[in-house]
């Protein structure tokens, strides 16, 4: 173990819990129930897409062929984590793949290029966020999306425009996108769990000073961090902030969280993996709807409710066991 975070009394609990959730994710990746929202007409999306690298190469491809074979529009949310996913995994696709990939990759980055404002930031008049939420104009999550579109697109094409649409980009989120801490957004000082997916995805939009400012002030605010080991969606001191929503807790964000802590700073947030670790484990282990992987939240009563038939926390858990027991 690299920590000891899974200590060597607790390796067997957690490696079980952790096979249990690829059984889970891959019994359900082959009755093709895992990853389909209960929405009609929404047959692709990004519960998809940030699931891709915890399946099998094989089942993988086939979902990546999915969507490079759509002539479908999709989201910033959808391009930018399959993007993500490609990039990571791209030396499992053949030239003709890629080719494929790029093509798709292509088209989707002149869309959102035409969105990009005189201050050189994406700026959507919609966008559907992870809770179904349509939030507008420049919002954090979305410039890291459209970073790794361009990341992917940089090394398929080889051509300097992405880099230096890149490095616009960069420049541009961290002159307006910088304030006591990272926004969730321009002109809010809303504290939310969106600065933690964008660092999920796109660690180097900020300096790792940045970031750490920004986790210290939501972690000890006692306005994000859920003393169980989760995050709200949106900080209690909010003025939007709801009970009954913004109380809420993802799983599956607050292992994307996890993994950001681990990275930015593990002996600062020690603490804070661990809760949330535990946490994951127990809602994999116990919490499960008759043994179907779901989505699962906890709310602001710290009860269990059941959300869409879909499993991103099966996949972050697998990524967040596979960081800190490898």
């Amino acid at each position: 173990m690299a920590t000891d975070l899974i200590t060597m009394k607790d390796a067997q609990f957690f490696q079980a819990i952790y096979r249990r959730g690829l059984v889970f994710l891959t019994r359900a990746s082959r009755d093709k129930k895992v990853f389909l929202p209960q929405r009609k007409n929404h047959p692709l999306s990004y519960l998809e897409a940030m699931s891709v690298l915890a399946v099998a190469p094989s089942a993988r491809k086939k979902i990546v062929a999915r969507y490079t074979s759509s002539k479908k529009n999709f989201p910033i949310s959808t391009s930018g984590i399959l993007a993500w996913a490609v990039t990571n995994a791209i030396s499992e696709f053949s030239r003709k793949e890629k080719v494929a990939i790029e093509e798709h990759f292509v088209k989707h980055e002149e869309i959102f290029d035409k969105k990009i404002n005189s201050q050189g930031l994406l700026e959507l008049e919609e966008s559907d966020d992870w809770l179904g939420t349509n939030r507008k104009g420049v919002l954090i999550e979305n410039q890291a999306y459209y970073a790794k579109i361009l990341d992917l697109l940089s090394f398929l094409t080889n051509d300097d425009m992405y880099a230096f649409k890149k490095k616009r980009l960069i420049r541009s989120v961290r002159e307006k996108l910088d304030g006591a801490y990272v926004l969730d957004r321009t002109n809010s000082l809303d504290m939310s769990v969106n600065p933690f997916v964008a660092a999920f995805f796109a660690p180097e939009l900020f300096t790792n000073d940045d970031w750490e400012k920004t986790f210290d002030a939501f972690l000890k605010s006692e306005n994000l961090w859920v003393f169980w080991g989760g995050l709200r969606v949106l900080g209690k001191s909010s003025e939007s902030y709801l009970d009954e929503k913004n109380g809420d807790s993802w799983f599956f964000v607050n292992n994307m969280a996890a993994i950001v802590l681990y990275r930015l700073n593990l002996e600062k947030y020690r603490d804070y993996i661990d809760k949330i670790l535990l946490a994951s484990s127990k809602n994999i282990n116990w919490q499960e709807h008759a043994g179907r992987p779901c989505e699962l939240v906890m709310t602001a009563q710290n009860k269990i409710r059941i959300k869409d038939f879909a499993s991103i926390t099966l996949a972050t858990y697998i990524y967040l066991y596979r960081l800190i027991a490898k």
